[in-house]
């Protein structure tokens, strides 16, 4: 697989996890599954107020937490070097039969022209402990690509990489060999794009929630499922899945 292919994979499972984001918070219990930051001050303040929800953003930060602990277990002896391997492609397969089963829930417990907090909550509380152990999986394989400054879920990081990057270009403080300058510009270009997938996500999920909103957890499947299944063939292509 190339650097270029395993970009356009990475942009799309930053679109599962924006997706998947804006699902948890405005479907599934007022937390984040992506956002972790979030989540520890939601579950922070909601100590001491009365009627504070501490379940929703426990639930999240234990599911992302197990997810991220059991996709580095999985991709735990990937090399220095590779594009992509194997053992993401199984990691990401895992997610997106987590999605999908999520998704399948979500379509169950959904009543018409309802969200699933009338449902149930014990359903709801299920669901979100899912999605959030499906993006614990995926951070924590992508962690493994060692891209600097890009993860799919860590949008926190991509922005605070790309703004300290802009300000070196602006003021000169960039490589100057012509090859370390232009993998700098290309890094700088992938987090801003990173970036704007991730809002483009929110706004699709934003417009399914509006008009659709059965189909809000197909969205993030998808992106998953597509990722999955073309990195599998790839990586059939390419046994080690390695660099050019």
């Amino acid at each position: 697989m190339r650097a270029a292919e395993r970009d356009v994979l990475l942009f799309i499972l930053a679109v599962s996890a924006g997706s998947a984001d804006g699902w948890s918070y405005f479907g599934l219990g007022h937390s984040f599954v992506a956002n972790m930051t979030g989540n520890t001050v939601l579950l922070g303040i909601s100590v001491f107020q009365r009627n504070g929800d501490l379940l929703h953003p426990a639930v999240s930060l234990l599911g992302y937490a197990i997810g991220v602990a059991v996709a580095s277990l999985i991709t735990r002896r990937m090399g220095s070097g590779v594009v992509w391997s194997k053992a993401i492609s199984w990691t990401l397969l895992v997610e997106a039969c987590l999605m999908a089963g999520a998704q399948a829930g979500w379509m169950r417990t959904h009543r018409a022209a309802s969200l699933p907090q009338g449902a149930g909550a014990l359903s709801a509380d299920l669901l979100l402990a899912c999605v959030a152990l499906a993006i614990g999986l995926q951070s924590g394989a992508m962690l493994q690509l060692k891209i600097p400054g890009v993860v799919t879920t860590y949008i926190t990081g991509t922005w605070t990489t790309l703004m300290r990057g802009l300000v070196r270009l602006l003021v000169g403080q960039v490589p100057t060999r012509s090859t370390e300058e232009s993998q700098f510009e290309g890094r700088l270009l992938m987090q801003a794009g990173i970036l704007a997938v991730y809002f483009v996500s929110a706004l699709l999920t934003g417009l399914l929630f509006r008009y659709l909103p059965l189909a809000v957890g197909a969205l993030p499947t998808l992106c998953v499922l597509s990722v999955c299944g073309y990195s599998a063939f790839r990586c059939g292509e390419d046994r080690d899945c390695a660099t050019e």
